[in-house]
């Protein structure tokens, strides 16, 4: 379920891209017109000007970030984590979606009142944190284990098909190893907390 709307926000963010491309190669295209005409005297063949103003709408929107496609793609992330935790902002995500099938993670700092809660209450402030902030059976976890992990458990999964991890993960990794840091496991998914870095990681896989 997760993956088939993660697939239905990537096709809405292409059908954003393309419509903003086409209103504003629209615009563009006008104010070409207006200033050839009106400082050149000039007016340039229809087919020119259309050429050039779509070629500089897709420069233009391919140059600047695409802030709401990836505010989407977090806030997705953010339904999928319990309420419990107060997330401050995204570090950093990354991920891939196939038709079917796709993983990721998203990396989040957690507000400083939270962390003092975690490290006062421990293992005990993490019996309600079992469901997504969505509610949806799909983002249930299973009770909160306190770290170092077992052999057999299957952390930030959703990293072994992204990108190269970041140095913020990569320190989670190794927090893993050792006391102090609590995690969960879900259907598809794992959530970590590592109180010392002040992060959640929300991971998925399938």
């Amino acid at each position: 379920m997760f993956i088939a709307i993660a697939l239905g926000m990537a096709l809405l963010c292409l059908a954003i891209f393309g419509l903003a491309t086409f209103f504003l190669a629209r615009g563009m295209a006008r104010s070409f017109g207006y200033v050839f005409h009106q400082l050149l005297g000039y007016q340039p063949p229809t087919v020119a000007l259309r050429l050039t103003s779509w070629a500089s709408a897709l420069l233009v929107l391919i140059l600047l970030p695409v802030k709401g496609c990836s505010h989407m793609q977090v806030e997705l992330y953010r339904q999928a984590v319990p309420p419990q935790f107060e997330l401050v902002e995204a570090l950093h995500h990354d991920e891939i979606v196939g038709f079917r099938e796709g993983c990721g993670y998203a990396i989040f700092r957690l507000s400083e009142d939270n962390l003092a809660r975690i490290r006062r209450q421990g293992l005990a402030y993490f019996d309600a944190a079992q469901l997504g902030r969505d509610g949806k059976p799909y983002h249930q976890y299973q009770p909160w284990q306190t770290t170092p992990t077992g052999e057999h458990e299957q952390l930030f999964r959703g990293q072994s098909c992204a990108g190269e991890p970041s140095e913020l993960l990569e320190q989670a990794q190794r927090a893993v190893g050792k006391e102090g840091a609590f995690f969960t496991t879900g259907h598809e998914q794992d959530l970590v907390v590592v109180p010392a870095l002040g992060l959640l990681i929300y991971s998925y896989n399938g």
